[in-house]
C-alpha cells in the first residue's frame, strides 16, 4: 500500500466516524479533512468504501 493509499484510507476511516457520531455534513467533512469539495469526497469515499456516504 502506497503512502497516499494510506492517508485517503486513514480519512476515510474518519469520515466513517463522524458520520455516525455527529451531525456535521458532508460539505463539513471534507473540509475539515482537506477534500476539494463534498464531490470530491463522496466519489473517493464510494471508490474505496464501495457505497456512497449517504448509504453508509
Amino acid at each position: 500500500m502506497s503512502l497516499h493509499e494510506y492517508i485517503i484510507k486513514a480519512k476515510l476511516k474518519l469520515v466513517e466516524i463522524r458520520l455516525l457520531n455527529s451531525n456535521f455534513t458532508i460539505s463539513e467533512i471534507a473540509d475539515d479533512l482537506g477534500f476539494t469539495d463534498a464531490s470530491h469526497l463522496s466519489k473517493t469515499f464510494k471508490r474505496y468504501v464501495g457505497s456512497s456516504n449517504r448509504d453508509f
